[in-house]
Parts: structure tokens; C-alpha cells; sequence
């Protein structure tokens, strides 16, 4: 199998993961505390992830966040105090709907990018104010404005 082939499958493999146990997660109850100290982990290893990955600006998580898990097609646009992100299609929440209806973007997606935005806003000096319009499991775009 070709290396393109196999990483598409892999995240897709991942994405239906998430999206299971997401839905699992909600069926028990649980999603919201789940959520909650998952939000606390993320904003310990942001700065970790930023590392690894090579991020040094906004739209660089954004791009390489859609690079490495083909999951949701993130655009960014420069906005006149920051940043606007939209994603028109997203395989986690689609994958998500389709097996239960359970919202993932707060634990496993924007979270993580709200973590990953403040820890790059941090080591520039610099203070994040990010804004959730929309996500995709509600709307026909997830819309997040960054100020800095």
C-alpha cells in the first residue's frame, strides 16, 4: 500500500476512534467530565505539542493540525486584530453524527487548538482571546475568531 493510501486510512481509522468513544462517553454520561479534565491536560502539553510539531504561529496549527489528521479542511484568514479559522467539512464530526450524535469538537478539537493558540500567544508575549461562532455538528461551518 502506498504511504498516501496509509495514512489516509490511519486517519481515518483514528477519526471513527474518537468518534466512537466520544459517543460512548455520552452514552454513559460522562462527556462533560471527560471533557472538562481533558481541557486541563491540553493546556499542560500544548506547549509540548507546539514543540514537536513545529509550530510558531497561529495559522501554522491550523495547517499542520489538517496535514497530520486529515480530519477537518481548516483556512485561516487574517482578520484586523487577529485571526479568523473556518472549516467547511470535518470527518470527526460527520463520523461523529453518523454514530450517535455526541459532539466531539470541545475535547478532542478546538480545545486542544484553544491550548495550542494560548501556549504560541504565551511565548510571543502575547494574549489569546478566542471566540467559538460554530462548530459543524450545529451549523454549516466551525468558525473561531482569534484576537491577540
Amino acid at each position: 500500500m502506498e504511504k498516501e493510501k496509509q495514512l489516509a486510512f490511519l486517519q481515518n481509522v483514528y477519526a471513527a476512534s474518537i468518534a466512537e468513544s466520544v459517543n460512548f462517553y455520552d452514552s454513559l454520561g460522562q462527556l462533560p467530565a471527560i471533557v472538562a479534565k481533558k481541557e486541563i491536560r491540553q493546556a499542560q502539553t500544548a506547549p509540548y505539542m507546539i514543540q514537536q510539531l513545529g509550530i510558531g504561529s497561529v495559522e501554522e496549527i491550523f495547517e499542520r493540525l489538517t496535514n497530520l489528521f486529515g480530519c477537518a479542511n481548516w483556512k485561516v484568514e487574517h482578520s484586523t486584530d487577529g485571526y479568523r479559522a473556518i472549516a467547511t467539512t470535518c470527518k470527526l464530526c460527520a463520523l461523529s453524527k453518523r454514530m450517535g450524535g455526541a459532539s466531539p469538537c470541545h475535547g478532542w478539537c478546538i480545545d486542544p487548538m484553544a491550548a495550542m493558540i494560548n501556549s504560541v500567544a504565551t511565548s510571543q508575549g502575547k494574549t489569546a482571546t478566542i471566540r467559538l461562532e460554530s462548530t459543524l455538528m450545529e451549523d454549516t461551518s466551525c468558525t473561531l475568531n482569534i484576537t491577540m
